[in-house]
């Protein structure tokens, strides 16, 4: 997951709000409450297929490590994003807040221990 967010980032996707224009969007939804609630859970749905498939990979459906590792790993995803989202609506240029956003990836990398990096890891 870490080296498929690493890689959307780096090619300045804009399924990361790394595009133009995306300031507008996020003034659409921060003053509506339904919005913002919407996307909150599309975000739980997300760390829930996250767990449901880390469960699947490993086999492990009464361990709780799936559980531990998918919150790690939905953490990772909404620190980035929150950091894209505030840099692109602050006028960030979607290159700059990509690298930017790179920086701190490696930081989040970083305080992760090997137990979360090296969990249920698929070769490619």
């Amino acid at each position: 997951m870490l080296r498929q967010l690493r890689q959307d980032i780096g090619a300045v996707s804009p399924a990361y709000g790394l595009m133009d224009g995306f300031d507008a969007f996020m003034n659409v939804i921060e003053p509506a409450p339904t919005l913002k609630a919407r996307l909150f859970h599309v975000q739980q749905q997300v760390h829930e297929a996250v767990v449901a498939t880390l469960r699947e990979e490993t086999g492990a459906p009464a361990d709780p490590l799936p559980l531990l590792v998918g919150g790690q790993l939905a953490w990772i995803e909404s620190t980035v994003v929150g950091y894209i989202t505030r840099a692109m609506t602050a006028g960030g240029r979607a290159t700059t807040v990509s690298r930017e956003a790179l920086v701190l990836l490696d930081e989040i990398e970083e305080l992760l221990g090997d137990k979360v990096l090296t969990y249920a890891v698929r070769e490619d």
